[in-house]
């Protein structure tokens, strides 16, 4: 009986020569195509620029208008610090190609950023005039072109649900920023109509950037 052949000595499986040129043939027609091509860095600088220049407008809109005012900025300045910090960070880490320990700082700096926006929150005025969703609402409409960046921005690379979840909070910093800035309601209604929009903006971005086909398949 001949001994089974050594796996070690066998010749390499050859390579379909048609498969081979249909990919070179592929690799030319993109190479052909001439795409601009844009630096993770720009791309995450670009996002941050997206979620806290709105948020700064939208502060610069209720000064305007009255809204806030320069002592209510100052005494919740920390906070706001924060958030712009988180977006920062979230922004940064989500398309940075190495950047899995920025990812899970960035969760970390959301989750504790989350906590705080609850704790650090004051009794109610008053009652609201309007219906508590609309802060949700309002807080999804404000954060809808920064997720447009978002999903762009992630179809650079291959799909990651850390990286698309750490994008989404990015995103989400825009509702948390405005609603320390126009909303005066208690804790309760932060934890669960701030921080639910902040949590489905998240979920908005992963899987809008699961579902859409990436440019590239790069890390």
């Amino acid at each position: 009986m001949s001994p089974p052949p050594d796996p070690w000595r066998s010749s390499p499986p050859r390579l379909d020569p048609r498969a081979m040129e249909r990919a070179l043939a592929a690799s030319r027609a993109e190479l052909a195509l001439k795409r601009p091509v844009r630096r993770w860095r720009s791309q995450a600088v670009g996002l941050f620029a997206a979620s806290a220049g709105l948020a700064l407008a939208v502060m610069g809109v209720l000064l305007a208008l009255g809204r806030t005012t320069g002592a209510m900025l100052a005494g919740r300045a920390p906070m706001l610090a924060m958030l712009l910090s988180t977006g920062a960070l979230c922004s940064w880490g989500a398309l940075s190609p190495r950047g899995r320990r920025l990812r899970w700082l960035g969760v970390g700096m959301a989750l504790v950023s989350s906590a705080l926006l609850v704790l650090t929150r004051a009794a109610p005025r008053g009652p609201s005039n309007l219906p508590e969703w609309v802060c949700t609402v309002s807080h999804v409409a404000l954060a809808l072109a920064p997720l447009v960046v978002a999903v762009v921005a992630l179809r650079s690379a291959a799909f990651d649900p850390l990286r698309a979840v750490v994008a989404g909070l990015a995103v989400g910093t825009v509702g948390a920023f405005v609603g320390e800035l126009a909303c005066e309601q208690g804790p309760g209604h932060v934890a669960t109509y701030h921080l639910g929009a902040w949590a489905l903006l998240t979920l908005m971005t992963w899987a809008l950037s699961k579902r859409l086909k990436p440019r590239t398949y790069a890390p």
